[in-house]
């Protein structure tokens, strides 16, 4: 279809002397040839009222014909018409045979529905357009679309679904026996390891919207819940647990403000103002409400490299125990780079300092995140990321106080070119270990997670 216009257009431009003479074209003066071509051009040369006119005129004689339908609705979307162009858009995607047309069809589906106020729609013809998409550059400019309608409007909505085979469910200890001033105990059944597969979804909405002066206002819902399902090995354990006793859910609303730089030159970027409220469940039961209020600073440190401080401060009030509740201060500092090779390199440093009435929560942590982006190799994007922690908490047992370190690995691989309507998956496998000088705290945990990304 792509190609038929292209035809058409540079064919048009033989008839536009006769369109002109014509004044309104008049296609009973035209043969049916010449009087699509002069249709075209009139489209492209700025008179679609001309174009419109001639593919109305033409339409009882051929009433399924793509292209004529197709022309109709671009002609009276160009002319402000979006609830015209959008009924005649559906019928050219009605008509539609081939995949050119298809995607034809469900791109000005898309642009129609846009036109018309309907963000969300027109991001899912756009992604159905995409799926449609005959070659390379007809999938690029459906992209192209659906992130200028994503970044343009108010709404947006984010899903992510996954499942994770893993060897610890309950950050059970790696050890059998504790020792406590000198004396040997087992570690009871429900603190070993226990496998098994883990379910994940997350559903985030937001709003925004322009305040002027370069501030922008940012709401928000995030919805998220983690399941599981424990292995043969783990019910033979004898525990009695299941894996909806380590099931955790979380329900969010944020609110936030924007600045925009003074200034496009130095060091300075936006700045952002944040604060949150929720509330957590683990096993079904509440565990948590919380609040958290942030700030951060974003940085220009070079053509193509960008950085962050952040400080947040929550208050968490513990609904299973309120020795546990906790007052959290963390201080942030990132980094992004963009490699010449095409690959990304992120940092992220985090210094957290947790203020509680229980040993077991009260602690001091400075945790260090590293991922390295390599550009697509063939089908794969892969990325590698390590993460560092210690933690040194206020507990103590037998003298010994606790400081656990944690160091966790992964290979994540994505897969863009094995899409449906711009969701692509991801495979990650990682591994992670906590050493404790409290042995019982000591844990291992391998894990393989499916998961689906949209590519654009």
């Amino acid at each position: 279809m792509r190609g038929r216009i292209r035809r058409a257009l540079a064919a048009a431009a033989l008839v536009l002397g006769t369109c002109a003479s014509l004044g309104a074209a008049d296609p009973a003066r035209l043969s049916p040839e010449e009087a699509r071509r002069a249709a075209w051009a009139a489209l492209q040369g700025g008179r679609p009222h001309v174009a419109l006119q001639i593919a109305e005129a033409l339409r009882p004689g051929a009433p399924d014909d793509f292209e004529l339908i197709f022309l109709s609705a671009e002609a009276q979307r160009v002319m402000g018409n979006a609830e015209g162009a959008l009924v005649t858009a559906r019928e050219a995607w009605r008509a539609a045979q081939d995949p050119g047309h298809r995607f034809d069809a469900a791109h000005l589906v898309a642009k129609a529905h846009y036109a018309g106020g309907r963000p969300g729609r027109a991001q899912f013809w756009l992604r159905r357009a995409a799926q449609l998409a005959p070659d390379d550059t007809a999938r690029q400019l459906a992209a192209r679309d659906f992130r200028h309608v994503r970044d343009t409007s108010p709404w947006t909505v984010r899903l992510a679904f996954g499942t994770f085979p893993t060897s610890n469910i309950n950050n059970g200890s790696t050890a059998d026996t504790i020792e406590i001033n000198g004396l040997q105990f087992d570690v009871p059944v429900t603190g070993q390891p226990h496998s098994g597969t883990g379910f994940h979804g997350t559903v985030d909405v937001g709003y925004r919207t322009a305040l002027g002066d370069g501030r922008m206002l940012r709401l928000g819902l995030r919805l998220k819940g983690t399941t599981y399902r424990l292995s043969s090995d783990a019910k033979a354990l004898g525990s009695g647990l299941r894996g909806r006793d380590f099931a955790s859910a979380a329900v969010e609303f944020r609110a936030g403000l924007s600045f925009a730089p003074a200034s496009t030159e130095g060091p300075w970027g936006a700045r952002h103002l944040d604060a949150l409220v929720g509330r957590s469940w683990y096993g079904g039961n509440p565990l948590a409400n919380y609040a958290r209020v942030s700030a951060r600073q974003d940085l220009r440190l070079g053509a193509d490299t960008v950085g962050s401080v952040g400080l947040s401060l929550e208050r968490q009030w513990r609904l299973d125990d309120g020795r546990a509740s906790a007052d959290v201060a963390a201080l942030s500092f990132g980094l992004r780079h963009r490699l010449d090779t095409g690959g990304r390199l992120d940092a992220r440093l985090t210094l957290r300092n947790t203020q509680s009435a229980s040993a077991l929560v009260h602690s001091r942590e400075v945790k260090a995140d590293l991922a390295w982006t390599l550009p697509r190799q063939g089908p794969v994007e892969p990325t590698f990321s390590l993460t560092l922690s210690q933690t040194d908490y206020a507990l103590t047992v037998g003298g010994v106080g606790r400081r656990d370190r944690k160091a966790t690995a992964a290979l994540s691989l994505f897969f863009p070119k094995v899409s449906y309507y711009g969701f692509a998956p991801t495979v990650t496998l990682s591994g992670s270990r906590r050493s404790s000088t409290l042995d019982i705290y000591s844990t291992r945990d391998a894990r393989l997670s499916l998961g689906i990304r949209s590519t654009f």
